[in-house]
């Protein structure tokens, strides 16, 4: 009897027991998926806009790989600034050797008559009228405008492209300024970036090995594009269209 109830006793106070234990179980259980809840909620809330920071944030290594790649822009463009200048001296000597052997006008201006005797320009590319002159009086023995003409567009070519070359220069000296000062933005940089690169001139692309081969293959692809012919009836030969309207091949 005494037994009896010492086991009751015993699986009455083990019942509490584990029922308390299931309980603090339950409880903790509770307070763990409430403090996830809560961490989960913070993270909504301030999550997104920290990674937005982040994102926005440029690194060191972005600005110095930049700042690498305007050293090696400049480099490029230096080396194009030394081969236009070198085509220009060149170029510069076969006008002025070309002027020097021109016909000139009473008033100074040099002038060149057309192969076919029939139209005059001076040295700027104007063309005179027969009022200022007659392209009779004008002989052989001086250049014509065919020969002074490519030289002349190739000279205002080299002019202009030397320009180009050092605006892009002073880009490049004006990026890495931004670069050193370091208040730039994630979209800034971006900005920048390719600004630098859409912008490049052909002849600085030409000294940086990838940017030359991506011009060369796109080139290489304008060239293959296929010829589309106009085959309508009006554009048709005469002769394919009478072969399609003779008899037996005509629908």
């Amino acid at each position: 009897m005494t037994q009896a109830l010492l086991a009751g006793s015993l699986r009455r106070d083990f019942g509490t027991s584990s029922q308390a234990a299931i309980f603090q179980h339950f409880q903790k259980q509770q307070r763990d998926e409430r403090l996830r809840r809560e961490r989960d909620e913070k993270a909504d809330e301030t999550g997104p806009d920290l990674l937005d920071v982040v994102a926005l944030i440029v690194s060191e290594a972005e600005i110095r790989a930049l700042y690498l790649e305007t050293d090696r822009y400049d480099t490029a463009t230096i080396e194009a600034l030394y081969a236009n200048e070198t085509a220009l001296v060149l170029i510069m000597r076969q006008k002025e050797d070309l002027l020097l052997r021109a016909y000139v006008l009473p008033d100074g201006r040099r002038i060149f008559k057309s192969e076919d005797d029939t139209r005059v320009f001076d040295e700027h590319g104007t063309e005179l009228s027969s009022d200022d002159i007659d392209p009779d009086l004008i002989g052989k023995a001086h250049p014509t405008w065919e020969d002074y003409d490519p030289v002349f567009r190739e000279e205002s070519r080299l002019l202009q492209e030397r320009e180009g070359l050092l605006a892009y220069q002073a880009k490049l000296d004006e990026a890495r300024e931004r670069l050193d000062a370091g208040d730039i933005t994630r979209e800034d940089f971006e900005a920048l970036r390719d600004d630098l690169t859409s912008t490049m001139p052909d002849a600085v692309r030409m000294h940086i090995p990838e940017l030359a081969a991506e011009q060369d293959a796109a080139n290489d692809l304008a060239a293959r594009q296929p010829v589309v012919l106009d085959l309508s009836d009006d554009m048709r030969p005469t002769s394919i269209a009478s072969a399609l309207s003779a008899p037996g091949l005509s629908n």
